[in-house]
């Protein structure tokens, strides 16, 4: 079967690529950003590959396309974006809100398709592992992609956020010690006197809890902490 990747841009700046795509043997497929958000094209749901074409005058949202890319296919496709203009701060932007990689105008093409290549091979194989996403009342925490959403809500959170988030939905409705917390989390293998699991649980309950009737990050009186629903 063949790998199957989805265009997203006008026709004027998606045509070269769909017709070198096809060359090398890839099904490719291409909608606007508009019709793909409007109908919620089948192709993205049968697509093995995201390649986001990206306007020189690009005012329109990358970033918060990136995140509605994130939260339809849940991290298990990779995404490109392709534009011939970036400043280091979009860049940076687009790769922190999920694109895998960025690759500016104009290309070399040879190293573009490795670069495809690369990151198919990276999914397939991680694909194999068996990773699941957990799941705690609506919110989701994919192992694979270590992308968290809640409510459809694509949250942002850094490594350290993301590794205590992980290490709680792993032991849902376990009381989890701040001495196993720091170890399993921290690599410390003896007790400190340091707060560093409150802070960080401080920051998860501003992104995971904050302005939810539900809350889902609880504090178990003398233990330590617990993700469970009440």
């Amino acid at each position: 079967m063949k790998t199957s990747i989805l265009l997203i841009g006008d026709e004027d700046r998606t045509n070269f690529y769909m017709e070198v795509l096809c060359t090398e043997g890839y099904s490719v497929s291409n909608i606007t950003w508009e019709e793909l958000y409007q109908e919620q094209d089948s192709g993205l749901e049968t697509s093995t590959m995201i390649i986001r074409v990206v306007d020189e005058n690009h005012d329109n949202p990358i970033v918060e396309e990136l995140q509605w890319l994130m939260e339809q296919k849940e991290g298990i496709v990779p995404i490109i974006v392709i534009t011939s203009l970036a400043t280091p701060e979009q860049m940076v932007a687009w790769l922190d809100q999920g694109a895998n990689d960025v690759i500016i105008e104009p290309i070399q093409w040879k190293v573009m398709m490795a670069r495809i290549r690369n990151l198919l091979r990276v999914f397939a194989n991680a694909a194999r592992t068996d990773e699941e996403v957990i799941v705690v009342h609506d919110l989701k925490v994919n192992l694979r992609s270590r992308r968290v959403s809640r409510a459809g809500e694509y949250l942002m959170l850094t490594p350290k956020e993301y590794e205590l988030l992980e290490f709680l939905a792993r032991h849902v409705n376990e009381a989890c010690t701040r001495g196993t917390i720091l170890r399993e989390v921290w690599g410390y293998d003896f007790a400190m006197d340091t707060n560093v699991v409150d802070v960080y649980i401080k920051h998860l309950r501003v992104k995971v809890d904050k302005g939810r009737d539900i809350k889902l990050i609880h504090t178990v009186r003398g233990i330590g902490y617990m993700l469970y629903t009440s």
